[in-house]
């Protein structure tokens, strides 16, 4: 039975030949990713000016690194904030708060997920983001499995809310998907084979 991420179940989805490995992946190639969603939060609580300060002062290293490919990863996750606080602004609902870590239980397994931000339409329906910061470009399909385990939590923390969708966006590359509610649950099955091929 596997246990793994959100986030590592949309890496299975994303290539079906992805495997899971007992071997972590470096720090450097980690940093990027666990910065990036620290600025996504801390765009959200105190604003972007805080958001894009943060994200410049822990990666001032990697920003002036002798490798280009060292350089080019910090400028993509600084380019990636940049997107995240442009799609926010036209999106347009109001951020509602932060939801905890979720475990959600499939035949295969279990996934803990956390859905990135909470937002409040004008009409009250929530929406959740799952914010993705590397990997191959998600398509339209894959992001309705990908949304399968953030739909699940979203209805279990919130089952008095009427929940409209979960979108999902690859920052740094600009790409987003809204997946609506009953469209990701209906993805139980997709998901569940991904994750058996982990």
């Amino acid at each position: 039975m596997a246990d793994v991420t959100a986030t590592v179940l949309a890496k299975g989805v994303r290539d079906r030949r992805y495997q899971l490995t007992s071997t972590p992946p470096p720090p450097f190639l980690v940093k990027p990713t666990s910065v990036a969603r620290a600025a996504v939060r801390r765009f959200h609580r105190n604003g972007m000016s805080n958001a894009r300060e943060y994200l410049r002062q822990v990666l001032a290293g990697e920003l002036v690194h002798r490798h280009p490919s060292m350089r080019t990863n910090a400028e993509n996750t600084v380019q990636g904030l940049e997107n995240y606080i442009a799609a926010d602004a036209g999106d347009g609902r109001e951020f509602t708060g932060f939801c905890p870590s979720t475990t959600v239980t499939m035949p295969s397994g279990t996934v803990r997920t956390q859905v990135d931000a909470l937002v409040n339409s004008a009409s009250g329906e929530l929406s959740g983001r799952a914010v993705f910061w590397d990997g191959g470009e998600i398509s339209a399909d894959d992001a309705t499995v990908i949304a399968y385990p953030y739909a699940v939590a979203l209805q279990s923390l919130y089952p008095e809310e009427t929940i409209s969708d979960v979108c999902v966006w690859q920052a740094r590359r600009n790409n987003m998907h809204l997946v609506p509610l009953g469209e990701a649950l209906g993805q139980a099955a997709r998901a569940d084979a991904a994750l058996a091929r982990l």
